[in-house]
């Protein structure tokens, strides 16, 4: 019973371990991070606001109802006025034989009265000197500020996961590479040994192997802990919890390096720039806002109510109202300020702009040169690792013919895995130089496949 629940649990988790590759973790995290997910809510808010700013091209309209009782004789007289109640004896013409200096009682000192206005009022703006249709264009070019913001940090982020999946990968081979080292020391223990046994070496021949032996289970060590961290990284950059493994190395091929060619490519697509460019377009347009309120601003009032002592439906207690406003501005002297501003920024904008352009040629001059250079190490590196390897198996001969100590033969070794662990980094910076190439050209990592650019 106790050995079927321990195959179940094994199975179990089995079951819910991952063997990851690159494109799946970059799809993961892309679709989990809620730094991205934030910014996803932040446009669709500012979606929000353009249809706002169009909202108020429609105007408001309002139902409004309000009871009051007082007898305050400014508000009496003017309701009665309002319900057409009004009549000669509230304007005191009932003590006109009592001379012109006479204080009419009924006029100053009326009754309580109740009071119910009932009215529907519809304001609409219907010339704003191109303050709406500014607004409107800016709420749009701030929107597409955003969209691209989030498809920079998307980049950036494909970067990041890039460079945790192939660091796994590469712990992941130094942990073979490092077995394969324990292996192959593990045969100088025993050849020490047999040697020993036939008084051919001393027995510091055999130390010396168990002591190279022990060192490389340490690097063995060392190298799991890696793994298990850059492991935990790529756990945390897709909220996969389940990632027991990764796959290969991904290499990223471009098979275009001409500086020109690339920088052309650049200019149409890095984010960044256009970025840039968008706000550039939002400084001209806050000049137009800035100029609009020189243009008369013209809008409208309609309203139509009942008015009278107790809610009733009577018409003869309606009225209606119908206004048109023009409102022009004579003189205000801060307007010419703000436009002098907004111009200095449109300016500053246009500027970084063309610095951005030529930081962006530079960017991608450094990528290819560190891109060859990168390649140029990997291939040296692959030559060194074969000359390495071409050394200690001879040395392994020699070392059986007794024509070198133990010593020469575990610093051949050393020298062996020193260079195939080289091999392996040169590999990895060359997977990140490829990266690096096309980010700042403006491609996306999921893009990057070996198509032409």
């Amino acid at each position: 019973m106790y050995k079927f629940i321990l195959y179940f649990l094994l199975v179990f988790s089995y079951s819910f371990s991952q063997t990851i590759d690159f494109e799946n973790a970059l799809k993961t995290t892309l679709l989990n991070n809620k730094k991205l997910k934030s910014q996803e809510l932040n446009i669709e808010s500012s979606k929000l606001d353009i249809e706002k700013v169009k909202s108020f091209s429609y105007g408001k309209l309002n139902l409004s109802h309000e009871m009051s009782r007082t007898n305050h004789a400014g508000y009496v007289f003017n309701s009665k006025l309002s319900s057409r109640e009004a009549t000669f004896r509230d304007f005191g013409f009932t003590q006109m034989g009592e001379g012109i200096d006479t204080v009419p009682n009924d006029l100053n000192n009326p009754e309580s009265r109740n009071n119910f206005n009932t009215k529907i009022t519809y304001d609409i703006p219907l010339f704003t000197g191109f303050k709406l249709s500014n607004q409107e264009d800016m709420v749009k070019l701030q929107l597409k500020a955003q969209e691209l913001k989030l498809n920079l940090d998307k980049k950036s982020l494909e970067y990041e996961v890039l460079s945790a999946y192939n660091a796994a990968v590469v712990a992941k081979e130094f942990i073979k590479a490092t077995k394969k080292a324990k292996k192959a020391i593990s045969f100088f223990v025993i050849s020490a040994n047999e040697f020993y046994k036939e008084g051919l070496v001393t027995k510091i021949d055999t130390k010396q192997a168990k002591v190279h032996a022990l060192n490389v289970q340490s690097k063995i060590t060392e190298a799991n802990n890696k793994f298990d961290l850059a492991i935990a990284y790529l756990k945390f950059l897709t909220s996969n919890n389940n990632i027991k493994d990764v796959k290969s190395l991904k290499i990223f091929r471009q098979e275009s390096l001409n500086l020109e060619q690339l920088y052309e490519y650049a200019l149409k697509n890095r984010d960044d720039l256009k970025m840039l460019e968008q706000n550039k377009k939002g400084m001209k347009k806050n000049i137009d806002l800035n100029k609009s309120t020189y243009f008369p601003s013209v809008y409208s009032h309609l309203e139509y109510g009942v008015n009278d002592n107790n809610i009733t439906p009577d018409s003869d207690k309606d009225y209606y109202m119908a206004a048109l406003g023009i409102k022009y501005t004579l003189f205000d002297n801060t307007i010419k300020y703000d436009t002098q501003k907004s111009q200095l920024e449109y300016n500053k904008t246009a500027l970084n702009l063309n610095q951005l352009k030529d930081g962006i040629k530079l960017q991608v001059e450094k990528a290819i040169l560190n891109l060859n250079a990168k390649r140029k190490v990997f291939k040296e590196k692959q030559e060194a690792k074969e000359l390495a390897f071409e050394v200690l198996e001879q040395s392994k001969l020699m070392y059986k013919n007794q024509l070198i100590s133990m010593t020469e033969l575990l610093k051949q070794e050393a020298i062996f895995r020193e260079n195939e662990a080289s091999l392996i980094m040169a590999n990895y910076e060359k997977s990140l130089a490829q990266a690096e190439l096309s980010l700042s050209i403006g491609k996306s990592l999921k893009d990057t496949k070996g198509n032409k650019l």
